[in-house]
């Protein structure tokens, strides 16, 4: 599953033509941190869409997933909405949340994982620059959570018609461990 993104994503990298994404940035961490945040956006006007493309692992100890918050600006700062569908071989799971204070974009991999073992998501955000309309967000994530591996596609909308200027991707309640990279893309 792990290959199967990450094959997906080199794909993506390849780039050339319409619809191709250009790297904006590259955050790869040497700590443990427990968020990452792309400011300054506006200087992406001339994109329309914004990609995120993360392979990380959580600080969480134990058996269970570990979830991915995004916010847009400050954390907290708007009404956002998502729902997600799960599935990890044995079976299948979906969940909603509305009005909520950030999104839940995915899991990713927690310490209960095999050593070395990160996980994998792509998230498109759409029309981040529009100021006449709400921002959404949908994603594609492969993790190994639940002592399962796990694939999860999520979607959610931000419910604020300002232009989106900051994102965060914040581990809630741990950290992302040294070696997680977050990468960001934009398409004309």
């Amino acid at each position: 599953m792990s290959f199967m993104l990450l094959g997906i994503l080199n794909s993506q990298a390849a780039g050339g033509g319409a619809g191709a994404f250009d790297l904006l940035e590259t955050t790869t961490l040497t700590t443990s941190a427990s968020s990452v945040t792309f400011s300054g956006l506006g200087a992406y006007s001339d994109y329309k869409h914004l990609q995120i493309r993360m392979v990380t692992r959580s600080s969480q100890t134990g058996t269970d997933n570990s979830s991915i918050g995004l916010a847009y600006g400050a954390t907290g700062s708007g009404s956002y909405s998502f729902h997600y569908l799960r599935a990890n071989g044995s079976g299948v799971a979906s969940s909603g949340f509305s009005p909520d204070t950030n999104s839940n974009l995915g899991d990713t991999t927690a310490d209960q994982a095999p050593t070395g073992a990160f996980g994998a998501a792509v998230f498109d955000v759409l029309d981040f620059s529009s100021s006449v309309k709400n921002t959404t967000h949908r994603g594609l994530i492969g993790f190994y959570g639940d002592n399962a591996k796990n694939i999860k596609l999520s979607s959610g909308a931000y419910f604020n018609t300002a232009a989106v200027t900051s994102i965060s991707v914040f581990n809630p309640s741990y950290s992302f461990v040294a070696g997680s990279r977050f990468s960001l893309y934009g398409r004309a």
